[in-house]
């Protein structure tokens, strides 16, 4: 994946950091007084918020292009390494990555959710139509990410709002979990829905975005199974249809499920009555409102939505960050996979990940190494056929996994209860 910000810290000189001609990864620089009395500290972060949490009063944006030197005892030293290209943020660290405590760029994220909510809330409005709309009873955020928008969007709508889900905060982000299964696992744990907020209601529920369908899909169930009547599930950003390719690693584009597929489509995999997406000007002008720039000409990175990337991106290149994404995942898949057999609570696909180990098939998906594709050829990022990822047995392997037929299968137990599914994805 492309790298648009670095810092490098180097023992006994300093720190130095730079941002990629666009401006598309957040780069900020925070000064204080020191706390041995004389001098000045420096801290460098993506989001101001760090910097705050840090007794840092005094920070700007590092610009487009732009470098800072800072040497030990020195005041900072600035080059433009590169003439600016542009003024293009990663518009989805407004929507989910950043805090909605920060300002990035200039653009505070709470505002900017807050201006996502009321646009969504017109386009809620128009889809649904006055007769479907009388007949939802309340709107409920998906936490944390949407509860700002959640509230706009029921100030916006009239409606009542509540948090019918309560979040568990030691599950970690479960879209950049390892495998399917452990994702819809991971959302059980994450969220519960309290009963008394959805029996007999209909809901309409707000979330930040829909990435995989995994957990939306998950959450709607859990809406019923609680008593709603009927459930819409709305999103504060428009159909994500392309790979994220600076940094972040949200998922290949044959798992996203807005990649080749329909609202009504969509609505019907992940069991909701109706799906209403934020449209790309909308979220665009959200953001765009609140610039310390020209509002009017503040553009933003925008691909994982429509696929024009801000930086000229060849085809071959997705073809490879498929293959280093599945590379890179391949001991981490392993290893839950056999943490899963310890456990008891392993599926067949885990028994023959954890046995035989792994291999990354076309599309950059791990797959056990005895499936039937492989992958096998000459282009960008490719190896052939036999790259599997085998972690060293334990002295006990053997005894653990005699056959597939006396590994027993857990129903009761949450494997996400257990911290195996701490992996960053990345």
């Amino acid at each position: 994946m492309l790298r648009p910000r670095i810092l490098i810290y180097t023992a006994g000189f300093g720190l130095i950091g730079f941002r990629d001609a666009y401006g598309i990864r957040p780069m900020v620089l925070g000064s204080k007084p020191s706390e041995s009395g004389s001098g000045t500290d420096y801290m460098m972060a993506s989001e101001s918020v760090a910097l705050v949490q840090c007794g840092y009063k005094d920070f700007f944006d590092i610009l487009p292009g732009q470098a800072v030197i800072i040497e030990k005892g020195k005041p900072p030293v600035f080059h433009q390494v590169h003439p600016q290209l542009g003024y293009t943020p990663d518009i989805f660290e407004y929507v989910y990555f950043a805090r909605p405590d920060t300002v990035i760029d200039g653009i505070d994220v709470d505002e900017s959710r807050r201006n996502m909510g009321f646009t969504l809330a017109e386009t809620i409005r128009k889809q649904l139509g006055p007769a479907t709309l009388a007949s939802i009873d309340v709107v409920m955020p998906i936490p944390e990410t949407s509860i700002t928008s959640a509230l706009c969007v029921a100030e916006s709508l009239a409606k009542p709002y509540c948090q019918g889900f309560v979040k568990n905060r030691y599950i970690f982000r479960t879209f950049i979990m390892p495998s399917q299964r452990l994702r819809q696992k991971g959302v059980r744990a994450k969220l519960n829905a309290m009963r008394k907020k959805f029996e007999g209601k209909n809901v309409l529920l707000v979330d930040d975005s829909i990435v995989r369908g995994t957990t939306s899909r998950e959450i709607v169930l859990m809406a019923r199974e609680a008593g709603a009547e009927k459930v819409y599930f709305s999103s504060c950003a428009p159909p994500i249809t392309n790979a994220h390719i600076y940094g972040i690693d949200l998922a290949s584009s044959s798992e996203l499920i807005a990649h080749h597929r329909d609202t009504d489509a969509i609505a019907k995999i992940i069991g909701a009555d109706d799906v209403i997406y934020q449209t790309l000007p909308d979220l665009e002008a959200a953001c765009a409102a609140l610039s310390p720039r020209d509002p009017a000409t503040q553009k933003f990175e925008v691909g994982v939505f429509c696929g024009r990337y801000v930086t000229p991106v060849d085809d071959s290149y997705f073809e490879h960050i498929e293959r280093v994404r599945g590379e890179s995942r391949k001991l981490k898949v392993v290893e839950s996979a056999r943490e899963a057999v310890v456990q008891g609570v392993a599926g067949e696909q885990e028994v023959r990940m954890a046995a035989k180990g792994v291999e990354v098939d076309r599309h950059g998906n791990v797959i056990p190494a005895d499936s039937e594709e492989k992958w096998v050829g000459n282009g960008v990022g490719q190896t052939n056929g036999n790259s599997v990822a085998r972690a060293p047995k334990p002295a006990d392997w053997e005894e653990r996994t005699q056959s597939e037929e006396q590994v027993r299968v857990g129903s009761s137990q949450d494997i996400s209860l257990h911290n195996l599914n701490d992996h960053d994805g990345n």
